[in-house]
């Protein structure tokens, strides 16, 4: 009278005398199978899933609560440790609730990364055209948790071990190249970005990343080819539209870089931007609007010494000497190193001082066409172009899914 096994605890299978079994001859009938039988069997074995499962669920919700009963008595404790702090003094408010927000956001920001990827990682194994994909997908698989745990230099070998494998992997040769130009080693990543752009010619990450390397290599015609080829397929790229103003400038085509610049400041209005677009029209002769640029600069950033001394240099063309002066002062008190800010203290006539160096001259030297110049404009645009391939990582798994 048991509904379930003393021994294991499994459901019993109940059978009972149905019209079937006795239309093949009563017990005899049993040992043939009936439809009844069947599903009655089927129902029994649901029943036993379905209460096994209950079972799990109502162990996982008190595990739940059990961890949010200690989560809320930890946390009491370290409010009452950073109160106590606080009145002895030991801790500013303020500073701790800022600490706090950062280790909160770097923790979530690797952990983005590391998924990311490791979704990279699945879509190169997705891509894999080779023959021995066993060897193929250890050798991913032991880059991914060296880089994933910290050592890149070590894990970028055994990717490009598993290259040689499969050398038409497109996403394989872009994520080693992408590594190499993140590394500071342009000509390297080159070499697999190219090999990943000829398989993929629609990989916008990749294309920027090319226009930016044969730029600063001094390849002008191939790096406008890239950039001009990534405005197609994005016309919104601050990137690129950045780079092409850059290169232009570079070859002395002024007012077609200011168009591309002003667009990359439409998509960035920051301060560096401000300034870029700012010295380009004092390169252009057009001092009013490279004033009103500069103003706006220093609007939002009351440090940007660069902005400041060229601001003095426009007042000291115009013979306003003190207002000059002003501001060689408060370029000079922001950063002290920059020798012409010295210089330019003793100054009296417009004359005697040089912008600083921020475009290139074609015809003097083509080497860091895109990202020479202040420090500040080359932290804004490798911070575009990893955001972007971040961007078109997510739109090409999103294509995917759809």
């Amino acid at each position: 009278m048991r509904e379930t096994c003393s021994s294991c605890g499994a459901r019993l299978m109940v059978i009972t005398a149905t019209r079937a079994a006795n239309a093949y001859g009563g017990v005899e009938s049993l040992t043939k199978p009936t439809v009844e039988e069947h599903l009655l069997e089927r129902i029994s074995a649901l029943e036993s899933a379905l209460q096994h499962g209950q079972e799990q669920i109502d162990a996982l919700l008190d595990l739940l609560r059990r961890q949010a009963a200690g989560t809320i008595s930890d946390h009491a404790m370290i409010e009452a440790i950073v109160e106590h702090l606080i009145e002895r003094g030991t801790v500013e408010p303020g500073a701790l609730q800022s600490l706090w927000q950062a280790r909160i956001d770097k923790h979530e920001k690797q952990a983005s990364v590391d998924q990311r990827f490791e979704e990279r990682i699945e879509e190169t194994i997705g891509a894999f055209q080779g023959e021995n994909f066993d060897l193929f997908s250890r050798l991913l698989d032991t880059g991914c948790r060296l880089f994933l745990g910290g050592n890149p230099k070590r894990g970028v070998r055994y990717l490009e071990k598993a290259l040689l494998l499969d050398p038409a992997n497109g996403p394989l040769a872009f994520l080693v190249g992408e590594h190499f130009f993140r590394a500071n080693q342009p000509a390297l990543a080159r070499v697999y970005i190219e090999r990943s752009i000829d398989r993929h010619p629609e990989n916008y990450s990749g294309l920027v990343i090319l226009g930016v390397i044969c730029g600063d290599e001094g390849d002008l015609e191939r790096a406008k080819h890239y950039l001009s080829s990534a405005l197609r397929l994005k016309k919104r790229s601050f990137t690129a539209h950045y780079g092409l103003g850059r290169i232009l400038v570079s070859e002395g085509k002024l007012r077609e870089a200011i168009t591309h610049l002003k667009r990359a400041l439409s998509l960035k209005p920051t301060p560096e931007m401000y300034y870029l677009v700012g010295r380009a029209y004092l390169e252009d002769g057009r001092v009013g609007v490279a004033s009103r640029h500069l103003r706006r600069c220093i609007e939002l950033d009351p440090n940007f010494d660069a902005a400041l001394y060229h601001l003095g240099l426009i007042y000291l063309g115009e013979g306003k000497l003190a207002v000059a002066h002003d501001h060689f002062r408060a370029a000079y008190e922001i950063n002290p190193r920059e020798s012409r800010y010295r210089v330019a203290l003793r100054a009296r006539k417009a004359g005697r001082l040089a912008p600083l160096p921020v475009f290139g001259r074609a015809a003097v030297t083509s080497r860091k066409v895109v990202t020479s110049g202040d420090v500040r404009l080359t932290q804004l645009l490798k911070s575009d172009l990893f955001e972007s391939n971040r961007s078109a990582n997510e739109d090409r798994k999103s294509q995917k899914r759809g």
